[in-house]
């Protein structure tokens, strides 16, 4: 019995998560969407595309989903500590935390690489991000906050046009947009 892909799931919770909460970084929207959208697409959806990659034999896959997933569970509870005044996480440990996983995007980007191009790109991409991010929260700069943010829209783009290729090849075996070659040669693209 063939099992469903669920990196399909995994990339639509980052796409959806990561815009809202940049648009809420760029001040579009309110922070509430944040923690909701955050909470169920970033994290429950994320979590659960890792956890079936597990199920799958995917080390990529799981770590990956299940680490932004797991970002994307523990930022919503920054939000609601900060709201209710009980173990408020801001400044600073925002920060840290968000140079975390700019070093895991880091980190991943090499073996995305071995998948396709825009893969480690979107991962670099994140990686850029959330470091700016995490550069804004130690220099309280604003600006250096906002370029953060655009970069991420950047990266859910990419992943969004990532989803795209794999949804329809998936689904009518058909490759509608280009990922590129692997940059690591002597492999094959691991994705369908």
């Amino acid at each position: 019995m063939r099992t469903a892909d669920p990196g399909l799931i995994g990339l639509l919770g980052f796409v959806i998560a990561t815009l809202t909460a940049q648009l809420e970084h760029l001040g579009v929207q309110e922070v509430a969407p944040v923690f909701w959208v955050g909470a169920a697409f970033g994290g429950v959806v994320q979590v659960t595309a890792g956890m079936l990659s597990y199920f799958n034999g995917d080390n990529f896959h799981f770590i990956v989903y299940n680490a932004f997933g797991w970002y994307w569970i523990v930022v919503p509870g920054f939000l609601l500590g900060e709201e209710i005044g009980f173990f408020g996480v801001t400044g600073t440990a925002r920060g840290v935390f968000a140079l975390v996983f700019a070093v895991l995007a880091l980190a991943f980007a090499p073996a995305g690489s071995v998948h396709n191009t825009v893969l480690p790109i979107t991962l670099l991409a994140v990686a850029l991000g959330l470091g700016l991010q995490s550069a804004a929260a130690f220099a309280a700069s604003h600006t250096l906050g906002t370029v953060g943010a655009y970069v991420l829209l950047i990266a859910s783009a990419l992943a969004a046009y990532m989803l795209i290729e794999k949804f329809y090849w998936l689904t009518m075996g058909r490759h509608v947009v280009p990922l590129g070659p692997p940059w690591i040669g002597g492999s094959e693209d691991r994705e369908p």
